[in-house]
């Protein structure tokens, strides 16, 4: 009588561990900013991906006639070979955008900051070649900040190319901003903190006094520092520090560097002190769809007291003037 010989079956190969974060989640529709914070997508992924006819019946139906488009948060942090791929793609389908819809779209640079000869190297593309207005940056690049001397080289090309720098928000470090989800930790509260942080970190460094020429937008009426402003000024004069190194006050920067995007704000009262603090002429329209419902952004800022003039400025003289952004 034969025997056959036992039949062992095969280990399985171990699940190859997921990429850390930031990554996106197919099955589960959610993107994975860290290990413990989350942003479901839901419709919002579509909207931010439907760029063409859907997106420009909404902006005609707003009386809308262009707009800039920019990258979301993520591709800066990336590993650096997958972030230069990254940033090229993105780049090059957003200029086939602006080919496709040459009366409606400008074009926002993404960089690969984690190399620094690479990014400027795309910048000068973006700019020279594909007509791109600003260099779309955030607060922070998972480990490290914008502010910090080795990106200084990526502000002073900007500056050259005589573009802007959009500084967006990115989620915080540290777990004390862990615990209550993502709205917490991002547009609730950590956005703002972060952008403040390290828009200041950029002043106190004397980045604008190294690159007089260079030019900053902050959205969300400039992230509470028009409020903060005095307070600011008048703690930093209490005592003598000679690690500041920043020739100016506070209020100087954003006189000659700084201007504020209306996007994500529909109080009347930060509307209003943003406008007395900084002056009509600092303040653009911007929307920030799809992550705020531009009707209802319009419709605020349909309801303000501004005159004529005031409404011009708002809308797209303060762009054509200050930030060179072309009537299309």
């Amino acid at each position: 009588m034969l025997l056959s010989p036992p039949r062992f079956a095969a280990p399985r190969p171990p699940r190859p561990a997921p990429p850390p974060p930031p990554r996106y989640d197919s099955k589960t529709d959610v993107i994975h900013w860290t290990d413990n914070i989350v942003m479901p997508q839901g419709p919002l992924l579509k909207k931010l991906l439907d760029v063409g006819e859907a997106r420009l019946s909404l902006m005609d139906r707003q009386g809308i006639t262009q707009a800039v488009i920019s990258c979301s948060p993520g591709a800066e942090q990336l590993p650096v070979s997958d972030s230069i791929a990254a940033c090229q793609a993105t780049n090059a389908a957003l200029y086939e955008l602006t080919r496709r819809y040459p009366d409606h779209y400008l074009g926002s640079a993404i960089l690969p900051v984690g190399d620094i000869d690479a990014s400027l190297a795309e910048l000068e593309r973006c700019v020279t070649e594909y007509g791109f207005v600003s260099w779309h940056t955030h607060s922070n690049y998972g480990n490290s900040a914008p502010d910090e001397a080795r990106y200084r080289p990526l502000f002073r090309k900007s500056a050259d190319l005589g573009i802007y720098v959009y500084l967006h928000p990115q989620l915080p470090e540290g777990k004390r901003y862990e615990g209550y989800g993502f709205t917490f930790a991002g547009p609730g509260l950590g956005f703002t903190v972060d952008t403040v942080t390290t828009l200041l970190r950029m002043v106190v460094s004397g980045l604008f006094d190294e690159i007089p020429h260079l030019k900053l937008v902050l959205g969300h009426l400039g992230e509470g520092l028009p409020f903060l402003m005095e307070r600011i000024e008048n703690r930093i004069k209490f005592l003598p520090n000679p690690a500041l190194q920043c020739h100016q006050d506070l209020r100087y920067y954003f006189r000659n560097n700084i201007w504020v995007t209306t996007s994500g704000n529909m109080s009347k009262e930060a509307f209003q002190c943003t406008k007395d603090v900084l002056g009509m002429d600092r303040i653009l329209f911007a929307s920030d769809y799809p992550f705020e419902s531009i009707e209802d952004m319009m419709a605020f800022l349909g309801q303000l007291p501004l005159s004529q003039e005031e409404t011009e400025q708002l809308y797209f003289r303060n762009a054509e003037t200050a930030l060179g952004i072309p009537q299309l």
